[in-house]
């Protein structure tokens, strides 16, 4: 099972899982998406602040991930809310997944993916 493999293991599996993201879009675009993303109060429930994530590159991706990754043990219990069923490990693990998937997401945004802003229009404009 994923939960047995040792920390490093699951760590460098998200790390590549990352690293073979592509994100090909112009600075340009990225502003454009950001800023119509903001406009529409899109905040997922990243560790990252909602202004740095929707400008994060494949770099700061990377970047996010290692600092996770180093966050001291107290802050990454505190940032879980004190959920005392995982480790600390874990809820790394967890902070960094949830952030690779709103990332992918939101490259699929930059992309224009028809369904994912649909996604988007019915959750932040169609209540």
């Amino acid at each position: 099972m994923e939960e047995n493999r040792p920390f490093a293991e699951r760590l460098a599996a998200l790390r590549d899982e990352a690293a073979a993201l592509e994100d090909p879009s112009s600075p340009d675009h990225v502003e454009e998406v950001a800023v119509r993303l903001a406009g529409l109060n899109f905040a997922p429930p990243v560790v990252v602040e909602a202004a740095i994530f929707l400008r994060l590159r494949k770099q700061g991706l990377e970047q996010e991930i290692k600092r996770i990754a180093s966050l001291p043990e107290a802050q990454v219990c505190i940032l879980g809310g004190g959920d005392q069923r995982l480790s600390c490990d874990d809820q790394r693990l967890q902070h960094i997944t949830v952030l690779i998937f709103y990332f992918k997401k939101l490259l699929l945004l930059r992309a224009g993916d028809p369904g994912e802003w649909d996604e988007i229009d019915e959750l932040y404009v169609h209540d």
